[in-house]
């Protein structure tokens, strides 16, 4: 028999002060504990492998250590020993998951909770998944939780808190636990490397905290595996090819086909990545990871993007990337059900290919089809009307006016001048607050004054938008014209009277439509 032990069980929190990444939950307990104040009953929520259970056993060593109730206990007497080991006589876990039924609370739970502790200070209950309990069982164990004996006391884990029945929330002092950050799991990865003396650089450690997705019990045994399946250094290519994540190469050569649509090297790509065997739904996930560091870097300037992830930023934008990020999570939900993977791969990427790189261009016809509806005409600059003969003689006849006094260059606050200015105004929005750039680019423009502007609007939501930002739109108008500039919203309701705005409407539906990736019937 081995006696090995893994490295998720010997790196196994001992106390309150070992927990990583709950710090909110640890000093919560160890606070109550060193004030006396027990609770009957606690409620433990949060994804798998990040310390629900290992909580639970050291609030167990907290209140039956045999120094006395403490936030620190000593792991050294029989109980503390005891526990570690779930062996303790007074302390019972008990699995839900394959213990849902009545019977099963009945008698591990009902029957035994008027006994006295056999040696400790405390009757300690742990349900680990108390979601798989059954109906009949919770009811059971209603009464319980509501009058509990002295010296009991009950801890729910639970991966999916949804699923317990509000009575028992009620009754539970919760606390929810939150998946860990890559960079705590890299850390955390580091110092028990060094303590195992496992070689491993730093990508290769933030890759395993990756592949975790946040569980610190999965990032442990991830480095277990690698260092049984390594036998040299940790790398990030050797941890990518032992857990199956595609070549770094091929994910930065797809992203920037997309981005360039290139469709001859997609095509290539796609063909090696089918012959290395690689997966079709790991290719989606690894890119909508690379994606989406560069979309948080535009709203997180303290991320740090190098090689090509910097190049491709100054290529695209937020609302390119958003339509990115989306589309590969519809490839993702359609690979579940999907019996030919590379098929739907290639139908994925290659229909992204026009919008991910249009995606701006497509912006801008939109707007001015929506302008041409708000005006309810189909041209953008209307001719002005031919002037007739008659029209002509009355004005050749006419006295010619005496010349004016020749006045001065007039400043961007001049009547009318607002045409000019504004469209600089919404140009300097595209970058900083694209949102709000679309949305006023949609507005019909007036003036009463030059410092009385007025913003008409056909769509509500986009006049809220403009209500929102309406003292950073006065200021930055004001800034640039040099001049006060009072700015007042209005609603109105669209024209659909005239066949120039119906035509522009079906054909902005249109364009909606192949922008969505998707067709409405109608």
């Amino acid at each position: 028999m081995s006696d090995y032990l893994p490295l998720a069980r010997k790196f196994r929190p001992r106390n309150f002060d070992e927990v990583i990444g709950q710090e909110t939950v640890s000093k919560t307990l160890k606070n109550a504990l060193k004030a006396g104040k027990i609770y009957p009953a606690y409620l433990f929520t949060g994804p798998r492998g990040i310390g629900k259970t290992t909580t639970a056993r050291i609030l167990a060593k907290s209140l039956n250590c045999s120094t006395g109730l403490s936030s620190e206990p000593c792991l050294k007497c029989d109980s503390c020993i005891e526990i570690a080991r779930s062996a303790s006589l007074d302390v019972l876990e008990m699995d839900a998951a394959s213990n849902t039924g009545v019977d099963n609370v009945r008698e591990a739970i009902i029957e035994t909770i008027g006994l006295v502790p056999h040696r400790d200070r405390y009757k300690i209950f742990i349900i680990d998944e108390a979601h798989m309990l059954s109906t009949a069982a919770f009811n059971a164990l209603l009464k319980t939780l509501e009058e509990p004996p002295p010296r009991v006391v009950f801890i729910l884990a639970t991966t999916e808190s949804s699923k317990i029945p509000p009575t028992i929330v009620s009754r539970c002092q919760r606390f929810r636990f939150r998946p860990l950050s890559s960079e705590i799991l890299a850390s955390h990865l580091a110092s028990i490397a060094q303590q195992e003396k496992i070689e491993a650089d730093a990508q290769a450690l933030f890759l395993l905290a990756q592949a975790s997705e946040g569980a610190a019990r999965d990032a442990i045994s991830l480095l277990d595996q690698c260092r049984s399946a390594s036998h040299g250094p940790l790398t990030e290519t050797s941890v990518r090819n032992l857990l199956g994540f595609s070549p770094k190469e091929t994910i930065e050569s797809l992203a920037q086909a997309l981005i360039d649509k290139n469709m001859e090297v997609l095509g290539k790509r796609l063909a090696m990545a089918e012959e290395e065997g690689l997966a079709p739904s790991q290719i989606v996930k690894d890119l909508r990871s690379f994606f989406h560091e560069i979309y948080r870097s535009f709203y997180q300037p303290a991320i740090a993007l190098k090689g090509p992830a910097e190049s491709l930023k100054k290529k695209t934008n937020l609302a390119a990337l958003t339509f990115i990020l989306k589309r590969l999570n519809a490839v993702m939900e359609d690979l579940r059900f999907s019996d030919s993977p590379f098929l739907n791969l290639e139908l994925g990427l290659f229909g992204m290919l026009e919008a991910a790189a249009d995606l701006p261009a497509w912006v801008k016809r939109l707007e001015a089809l929506e302008s041409k509806i708000s005006q309810g005409r189909t041209s953008p600059i209307s001719s002005p009307p031919p002037v007739s003969e008659e029209m002509s003689d009355a004005l050749d006849e006419s006295p010619l006016e005496e010349p004016l006094e020749e006045k001065p260059p007039q400043k961007s606050t001049d009547k009318a001048a607002h045409y000019e200015l504004w469209p600089q105004f919404l140009k300097s929005l595209e970058s900083e607050k694209p949102a709000l750039s679309s949305a006023l680019a949609k507005a019909e423009l007036s003036q009463d004054s030059p410092q009385r502007w007025r913003l008409i609007f056909t769509q509500s939501f986009d006049a809220s938008q403009a209500k929102k930002n309406l003292t950073f739109i006065q200021e930055a108008l004001s800034k640039m014209s040099g001049n006060s500039i009072s700015l007042e919203i209005m609603e109105k309701a669209p024209d659909r009277s005239s066949p120039a705005s119906n035509a522009a409407t079906e054909s902005f539906d249109k364009a909606q439509q192949i922008l969505g990736g998707r067709v409405i019937k109608k």
